[in-house]
């Protein structure tokens, strides 16, 4: 039984007073919060991963595509939040996706004081049907040999975005799913200031373009590339979200970081979360989603 298709493994985690960023190999994801809210976008492609290719049964293979949705709400009386989610999202028989979406639907009428003990509620849920599932085997092998956590002493298997309004009050939220024995899954649900910027993808360009502690931007990605501030306007934040996720897929990319770029690109979705809203400022190509 295959550990994983479609997704991608997730990598390592970066963070700067204003900028978390995670390394992915097949999700690119941008995240910017401002005080009109929150802007998140997503790539639209959707592949198997070289290593489970060759064991893909059919049905996985035709979800390949360039216009996946990724990027999905949770709206109900005291939450409107957007997530997305990049990683294993297939280990073997068990489908994350479909997985969160039971779980979103079964916290629907629970009360909670806060989005992180929300979210940490669903992805406790989460872990222990994941770890019901490990233990029949239904999952297969957990995925091992790609990316370690930060500690260094586990694999991670996917990442969960959680971004949006709990009660009204700003949230960006980061939930890393990981094991470290091939036999127990753990979760670590983390919390970040709800004005930060977010980005999953290729570090090579992510260094390129926004490169660390005084370092020179490489000129080659200056059409990619998007300054923002304390006013910048939720068109800034959405050219900014796209421009990183079209420099992951370009041609300087693929020279770049050439792993990375054959698994990211498709048509770029991004949504615009307000304390009563979730609206798209570029649709995806489906409403429907691949996985």
């Amino acid at each position: 039984m295959q550990s994983s298709v479609l997704g991608g493994p997730p990598g390592d985690l970066w963070i700067s007073p204003s900028l978390v960023f995670l390394e992915t190999s097949m999700t690119a994801i941008g995240i910017v919060g401002t005080k009109a809210g929150f802007v998140i976008g997503a790539d639209g492609r959707m592949r198997a991963t070289d290593e489970s290719r060759t064991m893909a049964d059919q049905v996985s293979l035709a979800s390949e595509t360039d216009e996946a949705r990724k990027i999905f709400e949770i709206i109900d009386r005291d939450r409107v939040l957007a997530y997305a989610v990049t990683g294993f999202v297939k280990l073997g028989a068990f489908l994350v996706w479909e997985e969160m979406r039971r779980k979103i639907a079964f916290l629907s009428s629970r009360d909670f004081g806060s989005c992180k003990k929300y979210v940490t509620a669903l992805c406790d849920r989460l872990t222990d049907d994941l770890n019901q599932a490990a233990a029949s085997h239904t999952t297969g092998p957990l995925p091992a040999g790609t990316y370690k956590t930060e500690r260094g002493d586990a694999w991670k298997i996917f990442d969960i975005f959680t971004v949006g309004y709990f009660k009204g009050v700003p949230s960006l939220i980061v939930s890393q799913f990981y094991h470290s024995n091939g036999i127990r899954v753990d979760c670590d649900v983390n919390s970040y200031p709800y004005k930060s910027t977010l980005l999953s993808g290729s570090a090579l360009v992510k260094e390129a373009m926004y490169p660390e502690r005084g370092g020179v931007a490489d000129a080659r990605f200056s059409a990619y590339t998007k300054q923002l501030s304390d006013s910048s306007s939720l068109q800034d934040a959405a050219d900014y979200v796209k421009g990183y996720i079209s420099a992951c897929s370009s041609d300087l990319a693929r020279e770049m970081d050439y792993d990375k770029w054959k698994i990211i690109g498709g048509h770029i979705h991004i949504a615009h979360v307000a304390p009563s809203s979730f609206e798209w400022m570029r649709p995806p190509k489906q409403l429907a989603s691949h996985l």
